[in-house]
């Protein structure tokens, strides 16, 4: 018996000292840490509809902004009024080591045929519109952000709390000025 536990001893004794120098090796580390989005170009998804005859719906355009985490997340539903041969694009950029621009532009479509499945703008005199859904995501220490189209300002949101805030876009937001 003595031998049995003589030889545990020295394997038990190794066995933590290669579980400890292991741990080591792997950084020691047990579960991934989140930093957060990038803060120089902060990841966006956008999502659009149109162009189409617009459906104007009261309360429809809105940006709503809650911290989530290392991150604050901010979506928006707009709809944009724009010229039959245009499209809306997205960009979000840092202005200031404090504050983003969301920018919605409208640019020349130049892909847009009915081969391709993609909608054309509806035949008639209605003003075309586009419906956007976007979605961001900004670093928690930033000041402010403010919504654009075409390089005008919509809405500027400043950084307030923590907690979820839903703020008004005119509805629909006529791009063509």
């Amino acid at each position: 018996m003595t031998r049995l536990s003589s030889a545990v001893v020295p394997a038990f004794a190794l066995g933590l000292v290669a579980g400890a120098v292991g741990g080591l090796g792997f950084g020691g580390q047990l579960a991934p840490t989140d930093a957060g989005p990038d803060s120089g170009s902060p990841p966006y998804s956008l999502s659009s509809s149109g162009p189409n005859c617009p459906d104007v719906r009261s309360h429809a355009g809105w940006v709503h902004e809650v911290a989530v985490g290392d991150s604050f997340a901010v979506t928006l539903n707009a709809t944009v009024v724009n010229d039959r041969d245009q499209r809306v694009s997205a960009n979000v950029s840092r202005v200031t080591p404090e504050s983003y621009r969301i920018d919605f532009r409208t640019v020349p479509e130049t892909t847009r045929t009915s081969d391709a499945g993609e909608q054309k703008p509806p035949p008639g005199d209605c003003r075309v519109a586009t419906d956007l859904q976007f979605s961001t995501s900004l670093p928690t220490d930033y000041r402010e952000f403010e919504v654009t189209v075409n390089g005008r300002t919509l809405l500027t949101v400043e950084n307030e709390d923590t907690t979820a805030d839903l703020y008004q876009l005119p509805n629909p937001v006529n791009a063509s000025q």
